[in-house]
């Protein structure tokens, strides 16, 4: 018997399962891009979540129009491989159906539907907090995101999750003042693109809340690693690991 043909009612399954998840991670795929990108598109995926999780939403609410065309795509790739579309054996077994009746594969796959994309909105709400998100929104302290926003930005709106951690949180609107002037009319100098390139300017200690500001974002998971070869940046992470207990870590650090 060719390979193709054993267990087929498991391979139907893993079909319907990848298109599925394909088709529900569509949904995060721009976001998931954005994160791994440039600070302007991290900066902007951290603003783009709530619209995301309204469209993961919105396929809950609508569940069975969008089940219909998703095992129809299933159904066909599955033709296209050769591979009978069958209800899981296992489950035949642990759920008898009464004398004369039939489970249908596309039931069982409706039944099984929803909970995949619930699971995938609550690993998102458990990844990325209104805290974290918040921090994300800081990289517009960054010189080249100011500069791309047309230095409009109105961040001072979210400082009280970082107040305790600033050095004069009264001053803080008056620095971020100077600092958008300051490259405003920078002249010909090129923007720093990158938290790391931030840091090193000689000028930032002279803004000390900015520079708190930046420090956490450095220390951020989400964040690329941004030095050449990310020994300095991959220590630090490793040293906040093993100088935090696991209940005071953030949900999104075990991610890395």
């Amino acid at each position: 018997m060719p390979w193709r043909y054993q267990r087929l009612w498991l391979i139907f399954e893993f079909v319907a399962a990848l298109v599925v998840l394909k088709n529900t991670l569509s949904f995060t795929r721009a976001f998931g891009k954005n994160l791994q990108g440039p600070k302007m598109d991290v900066h902007f995926a951290a603003s783009s979540l709530t619209a995301v999780l309204h469209s993961l939403n919105e396929v809950l609410d609508n569940i069975e129009v969008y089940h219909e065309f998703w095992f129809e795509e299933a159904v066909n790739l599955a033709a296209a491989l050769e591979i009978p579309v069958k209800v899981p054996r296992l489950y035949l077994r642990k759920h008898r159906p009464e004398a004369g009746t039939e489970i249908q594969p596309e039931g069982y796959f409706k039944e099984h539907l929803a909970p995949v994309v619930s699971q995938v909105i609550k690993e998102l709400n458990n990844l990325f907090s209104e805290n974290h998100l918040n921090a994300l929104r800081y990289l517009v302290l960054v010189p080249a995101v100011m500069g791309q926003l047309k230095f409009n930005m109105s961040e001072e709106n979210n400082v009280e999750m970082y107040r305790n951690d600033l050095p004069n949180a009264d001053t803080l609107s008056a620095e971020l003042h100077c600092w958008r002037v300051k490259w405003k009319h920078r002249g010909k100098v090129t923007l720093p693109s990158t938290v790391h390139e931030t840091l090193q300017l000689a000028k930032v200690k002279f803004f000390p809340n900015v520079l708190a500001f930046l420090r956490v974002l450095s220390n951020l998971p989400v964040l690329g690693l941004e030095d050449v070869d990310g020994n300095v940046s991959r220590k630090r992470f490793q040293m906040y690991l093993q100088n935090t207990p696991d209940k005071h870590r953030s949900i999104s650090k075990h991610t890395l």
